[in-house]
């Protein structure tokens, strides 16, 4: 212990003078006194400062809270705060978080601005994002394609409600997941393609976990005239002309249901007995009009094909003199009759 009595002794004599039989602290200790504290206090201001400017994405993230395991779908609680400096989040593609809202209570008359009161409100989905997905998936349905939509789950057999229009309710209808093979497009009497459009008008709630959301979706073929009907392994189209009574567009009620496992939406396949109305005819411009009164998207087949990068596969126009169809399908507004 000699040596640090030694080394303080030292270093006593080195800091101090003698002035009149007594050791006075020198001038530079004096100095170096007072700069190690003021360099420590810059050192924990520079440190502190250095802990608030760190990026957003450098802290821990906040938690979600768990999913409602007792429903289809739950309402989201809490929602992280994206960081400035990250991509926008993706939409959700878990049917869980997503919310069917009613639109009661919004709709109102364009022309006399009353409220519209249905038997039982449309549903759109929430968020609005979800519906691009929707269009995606619909769009490799139109045409023969290797991306087309196939069910994870074979031979499931779902019972629905049928909305053949927004808020009318019919009875139980039977329907079934499928990979389309079928592809159809309509054509005027001058033998022009018909550019036809597609508005989902309401979703509904399955029940069923693998397939949990049902939507419907007009197709719409303004003053169609003829059916042209192409499916894989037939050598050749079928035709089928149309007659349209009391109405200027023949419109047909298809159905997407979103496949919980692939996370795409798939076609469906009516069961027999048929729904009632599943084709039948409407008034012109009438999609455009929902469309606008729902705030729902409204699609063209050419937009879909285009945005996707799929090609059209039938012909713009065709000659309807060299048609040789297999029969009549007679649409009116309460439904459609088959006639050869």
């Amino acid at each position: 212990m000699a040596w640090i009595r030694w080394f303080f002794k030292e270093l006593w004599w080195y800091l101090t003078y003698e002035h009149y039989g007594r050791r006075r602290l020198r001038p530079a200790t004096w100095g170096l006194l007072f700069t190690l504290p003021l360099l420590a206090a810059f050192y924990l201001l520079a440190l502190w400062l250095g802990q608030q400017a760190a990026l957003p994405g450098e802290r821990p993230a906040p938690t979600l809270p768990p999913l409602t395991k007792t429903a289809i779908f739950a309402a989201v609680t809490a929602t992280a705060q994206a960081p400035t400096r990250t991509p926008a989040p993706r939409c959700p593609e878990d049917p869980r978080l997503w919310q069917l809202v009613p639109l009661e209570g919004t709709l109102r008359d364009p022309k006399t601005g009353q409220p519209i009161r249905l038997p039982k409100p449309p549903q759109r989905i929430e968020p609005a994002c979800v519906y691009e997905g929707l269009a995606r998936d619909l769009a490799h349905t139109l045409v023969p394609n290797p991306d087309v939509p196939a069910p994870s789950v074979e031979d499931k057999v779902l019972s629905v409600p049928w909305f053949w229009a927004p808020g009318m309710e019919a009875p139980t209808i039977r329907l079934a997941p499928e990979r389309r093979s079928v592809f159809e497009i309509g054509y005027d009497a001058q033998g022009k393609r018909i550019d036809a459009l597609y508005l989902p008008y309401t979703a509904i709630a399955t029940g069923d976990p693998d397939f949990p959301v049902l939507v419907y979706v007009y197709e719409d073929r303004p003053q169609a005239a003829w059916t042209r009907n192409r499916q894989e392994g037939r050598e050749e189209d079928l035709w089928v002309r149309i007659q349209l009574q009391g109405g200027e567009v023949r419109r047909s009620v298809a159905g997407v249901v979103y496949d919980a496992k692939a996370r795409r939406w798939v076609r469906i396949a009516y069961k027999l007995p048929l729904p009632p109305r599943d084709i039948h005819a409407a008034p012109a411009s009438s999609a455009e009009d929902l469309a606008k009164l729902f705030g729902l998207p409204l699609w063209r087949r050419s937009e879909l094909l285009a945005r996707f990068g799929l090609e059209e596969i039938f012909p713009e126009t065709i000659n309807p003199s060299t048609v040789k169809p297999i029969g009549t399908l007679i649409i009116r507004p309460e439904g459609s009759e088959a006639r050869r």
